[in-house]
């Protein structure tokens, strides 16, 4: 033998420890392996934050999203978002033009991502928009207090 069973029982072993790691953690070994059953409860939205001076501006990933499906609340700092894709079943007769769907691989999704930002904004200005799968917000600053300091006579 040229030591080939040798090695794959070696890499065997450390794969079934990490495999045996990874699923007990809840994450999917593979994600060909994974299934629309095994997938997460939420997805963490992929997104950029932009400071332009007097506000900040949030691009959100929001792929197969309708904009009425999406939620934003600011408090303060923070900033949560959460949206969902609803599934869209179809039966085996259910097909366009007469024809007969034989697979489908649509499925529910729900996106979330909260994150707290370096100040505080304000809800008078801000903005939210959704096209082509990104959500953008504007988000005013809120004024910074100044504190002054009184002299005692």
């Amino acid at each position: 033998m040229n030591g080939l069973p040798a090695r794959r029982d070696a890499f065997s072993a450390f794969d079934e420890f990490f495999n045996d790691f990874f699923a007990r953690a809840g994450v999917p070994v593979s994600p060909l392996a994974a299934r629309a059953s095994e997938l997460p409860a939420a997805v963490r939205a992929r997104m950029d934050v932009i400071d332009k001076g007097q506000k900040y501006e949030v691009l959100v990933d929001l792929p197969g999203v309708s904009k009425d499906d999406i939620s934003v609340t600011v408090e303060g700092a923070r900033v949560a978002i959460a949206a969902e894709t609803k599934r869209q079943r179809t039966s085996e007769q259910d097909g366009k033009d007469g024809g007969r769907v034989l697979h489908t691989e649509r499925y529910a999704t729900s996106y979330a991502r909260s994150f707290e930002l370096p100040a505080e904004v304000t809800e008078d200005g801000a903005e939210a928009a959704f096209e082509n799968g990104v959500l953008k917000l504007a988000l005013p600053k809120r004024a910074t207090v100044t504190s002054k300091r009184l002299t005692v006579r």
